[in-house]
Order: C-alpha cells, then sequence, then structure tokens
C-alpha cells in the first residue's frame, strides 16, 4: 500500500447540493489560505480559492458528476477540502526541510496518473480542465506536491502497514458481520487495518506540524 495514496481526507459526501451558493456555478478566486507564514511572502505557500475549488471538483467528478457542469459545492465540502490540501503543504514543507529527496519522473506520473483516474479518465479531465479554465500546470503542481508527500511518508512510515496475524484475528472475532474465516476475507480485513493505521499516523503528523507551523485561514468555509 503506497503511504501517499492515503493522504486524502475523508470527505462527507451525503448532501453535497444542499445548501449551496448561488454564486457557486462561478470559479472562485483569490485566497484561501497561506502556509508558513500568516501572510503571503516569499517562503510561505499560498493556497487560492481556484485551487481548492479544482480539487473538489475532481471529488465531485470522481463521485460521478458531469465534469462539464459546474456542479454547486456545499461549504462542508470545501472546507474538507481546504483541510487536505493544507496537509499536503505542511507534510511538503517538512520533507523539503528535512531534505527528504526529490521524486523522480516515475513518481510524478504516478500521482499524475492518479489525478486522471479519480476523474474518470482523460476525456473526463480535459471536460473539468476546460469547464475552470484551468491547465495542465496546475496538475502538475498537485502532482508534485503528493509526489514529495508520498517520498516523505514512504521514507517515515516504515513498517506501519503491517499487519500481523494476530491482529486480523482479533478483527475478525470482533466484527460480527466479517463474514466466514477466508483468505479472501482476511484480505479484506488486512488492506483496511493497513489504511486505517496509515489514515490515522498521517492525521497525527499533520496536526503535529500544523501546531508547529504558522498558517492562516481567510475564507469562511
Amino acid at each position: 500500500m503506497k503511504a501517499g495514496s492515503s493522504l486524502a481526507v475523508a470527505l462527507c459526501l451525503a448532501g453535497l447540493c444542499a445548501g449551496a451558493r448561488a454564486d457557486d456555478a462561478v470559479r472562485l478566486d483569490g485566497l484561501a489560505a497561506v502556509v508558513g507564514g500568516t501572510a503571503p511572502s516569499p517562503g510561505v505557500d499560498a493556497i487560492l480559492q481556484s485551487d481548492v475549488e479544482l480539487r473538489a471538483r475532481i471529488t465531485l467528478a470522481g463521485h460521478g458528476a458531469d465534469p462539464r457542469r459546474s456542479e454547486p459545492m456545499t461549504d462542508a465540502l470545501l472546507r474538507a477540502t481546504l483541510l487536505e490540501i493544507i496537509g499536503e503543504h505542511l507534510i511538503a514543507r517538512e520533507a523539503r526541510r528535512v531534505q527528504a529527496g526529490t521524486p523522480s519522473a516515475a513518481d510524478l506520473n504516478q500521482e499524475r496518473t492518479r489525478l486522471v483516474r479519480a476523474v474518470g479518465g482523460a476525456e473526463r479531465m480535459r471536460a473539468l480542465l476546460t469547464a475552470l479554465s484551468a491547465d495542465d500546470e496546475e496538475l502538475d503542481a498537485i502532482a508534485r506536491r503528493r509526489a514529495l508527500v508520498g517520498a516523505f511518508l514512504a521514507a517515515n512510515l516504515e513498517g506501519i502497514t503491517v499487519v500481523t496475524d494476530s491482529e486480523v484475528q482479533a478483527a475478525l472475532a470482533a466484527d460480527p458481520d466479517a463474514g466466514a474465516d477466508t483468505p479472501a476475507v482476511r484480505g479484506e480485513i488486512r488492506a483496511r487495518l493497513a489504511r486505517e493505521a496509515l489514515d490515522h499516523t498521517i492525521a497525527r503528523w499533520v496536526t503535529v506540524l500544523r501546531a508547529r507551523t504558522p498558517l492562516r485561514v481567510f475564507v469562511a468555509y
């Protein structure tokens, strides 16, 4: 299981259309947050509202929304997306600080491929970018950051996703709905426990880094 692929914050996708604002059809712009300071300046990472919207619409497209249309977005989705991006910036900054290494071209390509797959393919991604007047450079920026985050996590979370047979057995015994004790069921449980351990550790990293890194959020959602 690749560490970088589980960074994403769990999004609450129920009722996304409820409470949408009338101006949601227009691509947002302006400053959403800064990481590494309290105002834009050299060495401070700026997160634009358009960055948040692009990522939120990738999420919507990945759940079946038409990428050619400006689907309404709730504050809940935008807020969760912003938190995810802030988490990525925090870990990326730490990776650069400790000189975790430069991601390879293969790493960058892998992250870009994941983004394209997330919306359902290259054609849907192109339609989404066109609808938002966005470009490939914005996708490349996301891919570079995620590749750097993945390299850092791979170096610092070694062994975190190792799940022992006894842990699988305990989880199987504790879940009456797990089904029969088969290799397939055990494999599913092992994968779930590994993912939960990774998500928990990443969340702890983000909490620690956020506590010691200046940042400021400018949006209300």
